[in-house]
């Protein structure tokens, strides 16, 4: 049974052979790896900036997306209902990384 996905050699990421300070981060997409590193302390800003940036990405692409795959002579109130709830989550991943940065800053 072929899927028709090939997966790209990447080669594999230098391994931490020493416990240390520094992390590694390294994402995979199609032929191409980002791969990033810096101390470990300060990891989770990354993380929560690349949460953001997908958020931000969503909170545009989504309901643009979603408003196009609705039929024609869907009711007003429901084009509404779905580009609003699409908003809303957006808030909420949103609010809940400042949360949790605040929390982080104030430890």
């Amino acid at each position: 049974m072929n899927t028709g996905v090939v997966v790209p050699d990447l080669g594999e990421p230098e391994p931490n052979d020493e416990p240390g300070d520094t992390a590694q981060l390294r994402i995979e997409f199609d032929d191409k790896a980002v791969d990033v590193r810096g101390p470990s302390s300060r990891l989770h800003e990354l993380t929560d900036s690349m949460s953001l940036t997908v958020a931000t990405v969503g909170g545009a692409a989504g309901p643009t997306l979603a408003l196009g795959a609705l039929p024609d002579g869907t009711p007003v109130w429901l084009t509404g209902a779905v580009a609003g709830a699409q908003l809303v989550f957006l808030a909420y991943v949103v609010t809940t990384i400042f949360v949790r940065q605040r929390r982080t800053r104030s430890a």
